[in-house]
């Protein structure tokens, strides 16, 4: 090899260091050991003794009006309470005209405070004011212009002035199978594309080759968040503690984590998760074969935190419990150090509810949440769900 080239090889070489983001790799243990957070109730609505009945809450936030926003999933609406929990008004109804949706999956404030109500089939975000008043519908990527795709949106978040995306395209192929394209992207305020931060395609035949999770995975659903500078925080791969941290436009800043595997799932489990995987044709129920993994991800949720903190719980964190905690939540700051481990406090079970981080030092529990998702959409082969099933909404202060 000349010197040139040996020179030529040795700039490129150098150029692609200079262009890695930088990756903070920590060890086992936490800088700072394990803080004890045990959360305070405010209040409570849903339970036994009310005369509120929710069918299956799935989004709980809240407003830029200091009231909490709870929107059911099987009602199709969205509740308001005041900071007593007394119930205000409800919002939005099923159904396909103004501001009306079925089974909203996602919800979102937009910065002039009106609401954006993510609707998963059909995919759309249908806005209202918050009185209720219907405003433009939002047409996110793939649901008009690519032929026959039809789109699905998973989750949208507003922070920073970002506006963030996270949806499926699904175009059948030839073969009868379905092209699935996962992405989680930037748009602007009329839900036009503006940049990706992923995007990943799988071809996929249910009927030939069943449902393989593997190849399923994406950061999707509360696998990804948005900080205050508008920054997204994304849980990039199934088997790794890898977060990777993008500025708006999606160029990569940097990246964290550690060495670690997800949980050893149990035969009940890899069952149970078999069971879960519904299809659905022509409204009816296609059983199909499902191949799943021996460890659940290592990644389960994040949260991106006011004060630049990003909250990691892992499948190992799930399963720590110990002093009454819901689960363990693994906490890095602002550049991606494991600074200490949140053992969170709080009656609830992390395979069957649901804790919702909220804006001003406040956590909402929606107890029975994952079963009251599954009846929604049909439930799980061979369900039974028993009449004293609890589906309620406890406030929490930190």
């Amino acid at each position: 090899m000349s010197r040139f080239a040996i020179a030529a090889l040795v700039m490129t070489l150098a150029l692609s260091a200079a262009a890695a983001p930088p990756h903070v790799q920590n060890g086992d243990t936490p800088r700072d050991g394990t803080q004890t957070v045990t959360l305070q109730q405010l209040w409570q609505r849903g339970q036994e003794d009310d005369d509120l009945i929710f069918g299956a809450v799935n989004a709980v936030l809240a407003g830029p009006d200091g009231n909490t926003w709870v929107m059911d999933q099987q009602l199709s609406q969205v509740f308001v309470f005041d900071a007593d929990g007394q119930l205000l008004r409800t919002v939005s109804r099923e159904g396909e005209g103004p501001g009306e949706t079925r089974r909203p999956e996602s919800m979102v404030f937009f910065p002039d405070g009106s609401l954006g109500l993510a609707q998963y089939l059909n995919g759309r975000i249908v806005r209202i004011a918050p009185d209720g008043t219907p405003m433009a519908t939002i047409i996110p990527p793939g649901s008009l212009g690519e032929g026959n795709a039809l789109a699905n949106i998973r989750r949208v978040r507003c922070r920073g002035g970002n506006l963030v995306i996270n949806g499926v395209l699904n175009t059948p192929q030839d073969d009868g199978g379905m092209l699935r394209t996962q992405y989680l992207l930037r748009a602007d305020a009329d839900g036009h594309p503006l940049n990706d931060y992923v995007r990943r395609s799988t071809s996929t035949n249910l009927a030939r080759d069943g449902w393989i999770e593997k190849n399923n995975y994406f950061p999707s659903h509360e696998l990804w968040d948005i900080d205050a500078d508008g920054n997204v925080i994304a849980a990039t791969e199934r088997n790794a503690c890898l977060i990777t941290v993008y500025a708006p436009d999606g160029t990569v800043l940097r990246t964290f984590g550690r060495d670690l595997q997800g949980a050893r799932r149990s035969e009940e489990r890899k069952q149970e998760i078999r069971d879960s995987v519904t299809v659905i044709a022509d409204g009816q129920r296609i059983r199909v074969d499902v191949t799943v993994e021996d460890n659940d991800p290592v990644v389960v949720e994040l949260h991106a935190v006011p004060g630049g903190e990003t909250w990691v719980l892992t499948s190992r964190g799930r399963q720590e419990r110990d002093g009454g905690a819901m689960a363990t939540w693994d906490v890095y700051d602002r550049e991606g150090v494991y600074v200490r481990r949140a053992a969170v406090v709080c009656p609830g079970d992390p395979m069957q509810d649901k804790l919702y981080f909220l804006d001003g030092g406040r956590a909402a529990l929606v107890r029975g949440a994952v079963q009251a998702r599954r009846n929604t959409f049909g439930g799980r082969q061979g369900d039974v769900v028993p009449p004293e099933a609890v589906h309620d909404l406890i406030m929490y202060r930190f």
